[in-house]
């Protein structure tokens, strides 16, 4: 079975930026197969280079932002992530992208997908994500599933 990493980003008290935390929050309590492992790591994701290194597949979970409606539901390739919208740059992403590269010189890196939603509400404290945002958790989390079938 090949190794995956699902790596969940956001931090609990940021809204919608929180989405990756609170879809980890579902996958945590449920039974998965052993050769998938959790790591919620919050806005650190291009801090968890120990854990993707070697990896045969990994998942990212988190927010993307977006010209598209707040709430859609988006599945990427690295190659395919808006790293900047607006004039504004999504500096995690970026950070983490270019880990994924570094990782890639060794040839260890993990085939990578990404799964999150575009926010709604972004710099605003709160623990809970906004209605339409938290309506979504159900459908990442069975995408998420789908991807790790497919391995299983």
């Amino acid at each position: 079975m090949k190794s995956i990493l699902v790596l969940f980003c956001g931090h609990p008290y940021a809204c919608d930026d929180g989405f990756g935390y609170h879809v980890y929050q579902v996958l945590k309590d449920m039974d998965l197969p052993e050769n998938v492992e959790l790591m919620e790591c919050g806005y650190s994701a291009s801090e968890c280079v120990f854990m993707i290194d070697g990896k045969d597949r990994m998942i990212v979970v988190d927010v993307f932002r977006s010209n598209k409606e707040p709430g859609t539901v988006l599945r990427m390739k690295p190659e395919e992530i808006e790293l900047t919208v607006d004039g504004l740059t999504d500096v995690p992403k970026l950070h983490l992208l270019e880990v994924l590269d570094e990782v890639a010189i060794s040839g260890k890196c993990p085939e990578t997908i990404f799964i999150g939603v575009v926010p709604k509400e972004q710099n605003k404290v709160s623990q809970e994500p906004t209605p339409e945002i938290k309506e979504k958790i159900p459908v990442v989390v069975d995408m998420i599933l789908e991807e790790i079938n497919k391995e299983t």
